[in-house]
């Protein structure tokens, strides 16, 4: 019988990751990422559907699944230089994955499974020690599955062929270094709810001043970009330069929302009033802009529903994305 390297990839990697439940996404360039939910066998069983879904264009991700207990981390976008320093180091990988030539990603375990703060805090660290993606530093982060191909433009080659992802090591052990990692990452944690804290007690008084939403005219965007201002002015007064600015965007944004003020509105007043925006965002502020109003958006309208931030804060990415993709 000949041997099938695209199963034998799936079941090593599974293996090496250990995890109780996968999401696997299966992304085609129009129309979005597809989830599953799936045991490790359910995977294996799904592999000749997943097969042609890459061959028609699809990529293949997974992820340990959102609804399960996880001690997993991903740093993506590492060359092969900043890999060997991670493996030589007291974080190396349970598994790491060639995901195009020079291209790979680690999956760091922990001693333990982990909250959604401590591993989004862990993936931040590694990310920044190790050179790895931020936009992709988070506590469940999809990650390509091997033995399929990387269906990007950019990576095919002059005979017109994908690369394969390649399943590079899968010790499946936790870091030695693990322990360490989540006793950082808790001080972090703690230290940004502290401040958190004090600054969404300021916002929430400066709020009181901000005009109440009306018809959309000139006099009230004047009136809500001079609270704006008058908002940063106060926080930079209160907290000097040791304040977080997107956080203040953000904590802006769920304010107005709560006034009453519509998605444009809030848009708006941080594109053209959040100070140093241009500075801080260069090419990606229209992005952010989009991406800061639509999760406070999204946030205001779930909070009202009773959620809880910790268990919503890793979806509001994707659901701000969705909705901006049906926007007039």
């Amino acid at each position: 019988m000949q041997h099938d390297r695209t199963r034998a990839a799936v079941s090593r990697q599974l293996k090496g990751m250990g995890a109780s439940l996968y999401e696997v996404g299966i992304r085609h360039a129009e129309r979005g990422m597809l989830n599953r939910e799936w045991s490790e066998a359910d995977i294996m069983k799904s592999l000749d559907w997943l097969k042609r879904e890459n061959f028609k264009g699809c990529d293949i991700y997974v992820r340990p699944a959102r609804s399960a207990p996880s001690r997993l981390i991903l740093v993506d976008d590492l060359s092969m230089g900043t890999l060997a320093r991670l493996q030589a180091g007291p974080y190396p990988a349970a598994v790491t994955v060639q995901t195009s030539p020079g291209n790979y990603q680690a999956w760091i375990k922990l001693d333990d499974d982990m909250p959604a703060d401590v591993r989004r805090e862990v993936a931040r660290h590694l990310a920044r020690e190790y050179g790895g993606d931020p936009n992709s530093a988070d506590s469940a982060h999809y990650g390509r599955l091997a033995g399929f191909t990387n269906r990007k433009p950019e990576h095919i080659d002059a005979a017109g062929r994908s690369p394969f992802v390649l399943l590079d090591s899968y010790n499946g052990r936790p870091a030695s270094g693990a322990a360490e990692l989540v006793q950082i990452a808790r001080g972090v944690i703690e230290r940004e709810r502290e401040q958190a804290r004090s600054m969404a007690a300021h916002v929430q008084r400066e709020a009181r001043n901000m005009p109440q939403a009306a018809t959309r005219t000139p006099q009230t965007a004047q009136e809500l970009a001079e609270w704006y201002r008058s908002l940063w002015h106060s926080l930079k007064t209160q907290f000097g330069g040791d304040f977080d600015a997107s956080r203040a965007d953000w904590m802006a944004a769920v304010a107005m929302f709560r006034k009453g003020y519509a998605f444009q509105d809030v848009a708006d007043a941080i594109a053209q009033h959040s100070p140093g925006i241009d500075g801080r965002k260069g090419a990606a502020v229209a992005d952010y802009v989009t991406r800061t109003a639509g999760k406070a958006e999204i946030w205001h309208e779930l909070k009202a529903q009773g959620a809880d931030y910790a268990d919503v804060a890793d979806a509001l990415l994707s659901l701000a994305q969705d909705r901006a993709q049906n926007r007039p």
